[in-house]
């Protein structure tokens, strides 16, 4: 594909890219008043160990007073950074083992695990895009019951600690982040925070839940069998949130928010723990570790003990069946209907601790996409609940369910690397800090397409927002056809057009472009473009150029792309740097970071102030 302007050829004249450089700018808790790049001491003789794990490989031996510098506490375990014979070693040791009164300093000082030397993922973490207005959570963790019979899950009140952690590198501002915990999680009170949370949410905006307790199974004649549901803290019958009411309480969401990304870390069935009262009470010990596990299932119902006949499993066939739309819809769950999922009293639920491992640091860009999915971050969890579990005598692992949309990007960030062996050093503006190993074992390196860039982008839009293209025609002749199309929408907002060549080199934004800015739609508008002063003709090679339309609630910022153009053009090279620097700026709308958005009361009068998007991807042939 070439492109043309009234006034002169334009080259294919690609710069260099920009980098984000973005970070968060307050100070990520992490616990007991705890913050990323604290300088610690050691208060008596440790470990330093390859992973949260007793049993995980020993990476050093630290004396009393030894310096260390923290990256995180996850779980009652410091992933911090040491100094051994000239080299910086970075690993986990007990929280309990080291002295907290030693001073710190500021976020700013932190290298991200993910810019270490030899990692090749995404940079995650501390150093992530800035907070957003528009993002919202609500973490509700249940480890104390009143019914006395409905075993503890001391692990729970961790589960709070890193669905936070969570929350943030999704870009929730902590003002943002409500919580219930213990008895004031009361089905009361779970009802009345979502009924608060749907009064916040404006249209577009991006919601996270989070539900770490006991989750159980009644017979309920209505539904013809058992359901399954979450327990409140009181329990009793109007403890039970099933998934049939919790759809009903989030419809009002589910049609307001671009995404809404729900959590539960229980389980629903029975299994084999009812028969053994002591598992249920006091938890049982892993040869992996030396945290007791505890299943995160209550039994209030003999019949219903058991995973039979269940009439209810996934939130997003409820919340499709009310008319929410599973493309906007993510729900994980930390186990399979017939399944078991535990507890550590040590670090907090597994699905949850792992999870937030690999959202955090540890996921790998499987497929090369320059952005980790949620389908790549749940492969990772369900490998290290593998490893976890592994071997164990009586109980198997459990399986994280995914369901919805499982190309969802949590976040873009600002660093990447792609699959491929590291060089020998690496240098980085701040100190490099290995990230803990991962447990997944990534596949051959697939080759990169401008296609696969665009349909990234695609699978994050809003699918409640309509777009209307049709092209003139949709194959060109090589050095004799132009390409031409009329863009249409639902609602009124920004137009851009992306274009990945049938050269596979560049994924260059077509529109607006240095000769027309005005990219403003309104609703029933017919947009032609390109317009007379600028054009696209086929100039091969024969193949399939791909065309990504997007029409944006509030505009885009692409100034950092200003040194990479094409002519007239921005481009992003087509790689794993190129595209996630290409997501961050697209899936943002300059306008919600503003003083115009920074009240619920103007982002409900200002559309502008969302991120959300709707988008159509089309294929053109050039032909010979």
């Amino acid at each position: 594909m070439k492109f043309k302007t009234k006034f002169m050829p334009l080259g294919l004249l690609l710069g260099g890219l920009m980098s984000l450089g973005c970070q968060i700018e307050t100070r990520a808790q992490t616990g007991s008043g705890a913050v990323p790049g604290q300088a610690l001491t050691v208060l008596r003789a440790t470990e330093l160990r390859a992973d949260k794990l007793a049993s995980a490989q020993v990476l050093n031996s630290l004396a009393a007073g030894s310096a260390l510098r923290l990256l995180s506490v996850e779980g009652g375990w410091a992933w911090v950074e040491s100094v051994a014979g000239g080299a910086k070693i970075s690993g986990w040791v007990r929280a309990s083992a080291l002295n907290w009164q030693s001073g710190s300093s500021t976020v700013s000082t932190l290298a991200s695990g993910r810019e270490a030397a030899g990692n090749t993922a995404l940079t995650l973490g501390v150093r992530s895009l800035p907070p957003r207005i528009n993002r919202h959570a609500l973490i509700i963790g249940i480890g104390r019951y009143a019914d006395p019979a409905t075993p503890s899950l001391p692990g729970t009140r961790l589960d709070k600690d890193s669905a936070t952690q969570m929350a943030q590198a999704m870009q929730v501002p902590p003002s943002n982040i409500r919580y219930l915990q213990d008895e004031q999680a009361t089905g009361a009170n779970i009802r009345q925070a979502l009924h608060d949370l749907t009064d916040r949410v404006q249209d577009g905006d991006r919601v996270f839940i989070h539900y770490s307790g006991h989750g159980t199974r009644y017979n309920d004649p209505a539904a013809g069998g058992c359901v399954e549901a979450l327990l409140a803290y009181e329990g009793g019958s109007s403890s039970l949130i099933t998934n049939h009411e919790m759809a009903d309480l989030l419809k009002t969401i589910t049609n307001r928010t671009d995404k809404l990304f729900v959590m539960y870390d229980a389980c629903h069935s029975g299994g084999v723990v009812q028969a053994a009262s002591s598992v249920r009470t006091r938890g049982f010990s892993n040869r992996n570790d030396e945290g007791l596990l505890r299943p995160k299932f209550a039994s209030i119902s003999e019949e219903c003990g058991r995973p039979v006949n269940v009439k209810t499993r996934n939130l997003v066939v409820e919340v499709a069946a009310k008319g929410a739309l599973p493309q906007d819809i993510i729900h994980v769950s930390a186990s399979q209907s017939n399944e078991i999922s535990f507890d550590d009293e040590l670090k907090g639920g597994l699905a949850t601790q792992y999870m937030r491992d690999c959202m955090l640091r540890e996921a790998k860009d499987l497929d090369n996409s320059g952005a980790i999915s949620m389908d790549e971050i749940r492969q990772c969890a369900q490998a290290k609940i593998d490893k976890r579990m592994g071997n164990d005598a009586n109980y198997k692992p459990h399986h994280l369910v995914l369901n919805g949309n499982a190309a969802f990007v949590p976040a873009w960030f600002s660093q990447v690397s792609a699959l491929a062996p590291a060089p020998a050093a690496i240098v980085v503006a701040m100190p490099a800090v290995p990230a803990p190993p991962s447990v997944a074992v990534p596949p051959v390196p697939v080759a990169l397409t401008g296609e696969q860039a665009l349909r990234q982008m695609f699978e994050q839009r809003d699918a409640k927002r309509r777009v209307q293209v049709t092209l003139t025609r949709d194959k060109l002749k090589i050095g004799a056809d132009g390409l031409d199309f009329s863009v249409q929408s639902d609602r009124a907002g920004f137009v851009y057009v992306a274009l990945a060549g049938s050269d596979n080199k560049s994924v260059y934004m077509l529109f607006p472009n240095e000769l027309d800015q005005g990219n403003r739609i309104e609703v029933g508008q017919q947009l032609l473009l390109p317009r007379p002063n600028w054009r696209v003709n086929a100039g091969g090679p024969e193949g399939t150029d791909n065309l990504l339309v997007m029409v944006t609630d509030g505009p885009r910022d692409l100034s950092a792309l200003a040194a990479s153009k094409a002519g007239l053009f921005v481009s992003s090279l087509n790689d794993a740097q190129g595209r996630a620097q290409l997501g961050a700026l697209m899936t943002a709308s300059r306008a919600a970071s503003s003083q115009a958005c920074s009240s619920a009361a103007a982002r409900r009068n200002n559309a502008q102030c969302s991120d959300a998007y709707g988008a159509l991807l089309l294929a053109v042939q050039e032909v010979k």
